[in-house]
């Protein structure tokens, strides 16, 4: 198929072969290629904690409202965001460490950057950090399928005893759990508005 058929074939998947092993190989290329997703000054807020551990499963499952797919899955993939990310020395480093700019270019950099958050100081704080983990998560999804695996995003998940179980720091923000793993049914088909109904175009 080609890259639109493969970008609209995706379905929010609830079935998963609960014998099928996914590698932690597998994991760290799934998330290698899901990490070229954009963020807001390349701050890369995302962190992930993957549970494989079928005990483990089984416990997520019962602070997810008993959804099947959680204790179904090969994988579950927490999705957290850490605004710490965004502190301004940081991402200053972080050009430098890429080679994005030189020793001599520190402080431009800087000021750019505060200039920016002084725009849209939201942008590192809660609504910024759900809005770059989201663009994470959907590059996540479609690399997952191009794995020959799929998944579903799940908001509907008690994250507070989520995070007790698995001792996370207070400072990560849950944002989303993925179920990954081998489809055993097709999943519902799509239905969306046409984009005559939500699209505006100023000529």
């Amino acid at each position: 198929m080609n890259f639109l058929e493969q970008l609209d074939m995706r379905k929010s998947i609830r079935h998963f072969d609960n014998q099928h092993i996914i590698s932690d190989d597998e994991i760290l290329n799934i998330l290698n290629h899901a990490a070229n997703a954009p963020s807001s000054n390349n701050a890369q807020p995302w962190q992930v904690v993957v549970i494989k551990d079928k005990e483990l499963l089984v416990k997520m499952q019962k602070f997810s409202f008993n959804q099947e797919q959680v204790g179904q899955a090969s994988a579950v993939f927490l999705i957290l965001g850490n605004r710490q990310n965004y502190e301004i020395n940081r991402l200053v480093q972080l050009s430098l460490k890429y080679h994005l700019i030189t020793k001599q270019e520190i402080n431009n950099k800087k000021q750019r950057i505060e200039t920016y958050f002084s725009l849209h100081p939201e942008d590192k704080e809660e609504i910024g950090l759900r809005f770059d983990v989201g663009l994470f998560s959907m590059n996540l999804m479609h690399v997952i399928r191009t794995f020959g695996y799929d998944s579903v995003p799940m908001r509907g998940v008690d994250f507070a005893k989520v995070m007790d179980m698995l001792k996370l720091p207070e400072e990560l923000d849950p944002i989303l759990l993925l179920p990954v793993g081998k489809a055993t049914t097709f999943g519902h088909s799509h239905q969306r508005e046409s984009a005559e109904i939500f699209t505006t175009i100023i000529k």
